[in-house]
């Protein structure tokens, strides 16, 4: 029969077990990725995951006369603003482009990659477009408000937001599927696959003014679209 002291050191450990602190949860929905923080466990950034790695075309430069690399979005080129899309200007193309194409996302807190802006068809030969330009290639889909438009930045709650501009150098034009449907970063990406010159990154941040509305944006449907209002802003 077990002794007493026996009987006394199990209730110790037991008691020890108990009172162990629970171990960290992995971050997931409502963490920080995406917004300035870790990128949650498991994220793939899929734009990032398209470029080649080493960047074949260092040279080949993308920029904003509104701001530089790394810099804050303007208040204007946001949903809290006039909605404007940026001003862009880009350099040392890399020699046999025969088209370019312009992605602006962002990783969300659950690790989605969201599209913000989306051109294809961009004549190599161009070098730079105005604000709010959107007649110099076919606009894409933005997964934000699920329109063919340019989506402002409007992400919820507080907190330094990062957002990427891409511009990818292409060999041929992207084989896309279906061309009466608005074409998406699912289509596009699989579509430039063995076609990518180099690619060249504009990255932006933004953090929402003090008492800004998490409310999206509600701004109507442009004429002749084929997707509807709907998404949220992020």
């Amino acid at each position: 029969m077990p002794t007493r002291t026996f009987w006394l050191r199990l209730t110790l450990v037991c008691l020890a077990t108990l009172t162990l602190p629970a171990a960290e949860e992995p971050r997931g929905k409502g963490g920080k990725g995406g917004q300035g923080g870790e990128t949650p466990k498991g994220a793939i950034d899929l734009v990032t995951a398209a470029k080649p790695n080493p960047n074949p075309a260092p040279a080949f430069t993308l920029s904003s006369p509104a701001l530089k690399d790394g810099g804050v979005l303007p208040t204007e080129f946001t949903g809290d603003g006039a909605g404007a899309s940026l001003p862009l200007n880009w350099s040392n193309v890399p020699r046999g482009t025969v088209s370019l194409a312009l992605v602006m996302h962002h990783l969300d807190p659950e690790g989605k990659t969201k599209v913000y802006w989306l051109v294809v068809d961009i004549d190599p030969k161009k070098t730079s477009v105005a604000k709010n330009a959107s007649d110099f290639g076919r606009l894409g889909l933005s997964t934000v408000h699920d329109r063919v438009e340019y989506a402002p930045p409007h992400s919820k709650g507080p907190g330094l937001k990062k957002y990427v501009l891409t511009l990818f150098a292409l060999s041929a034009k992207p084989d896309l599927p279906d061309a009466t449907q608005p074409v998406s970063l699912e289509t596009l990406l699989p579509a430039m696959k063995g076609k990518i010159l180099g690619a060249a990154d504009l990255t932006v941040h933004y953090t929402r003014p003090a008492g800004a509305s998490d409310e999206p944006a509600k701004r109507p449907a442009r004429p002749g679209q084929p997707r509807t209002a709907g998404g949220k802003g992020d």
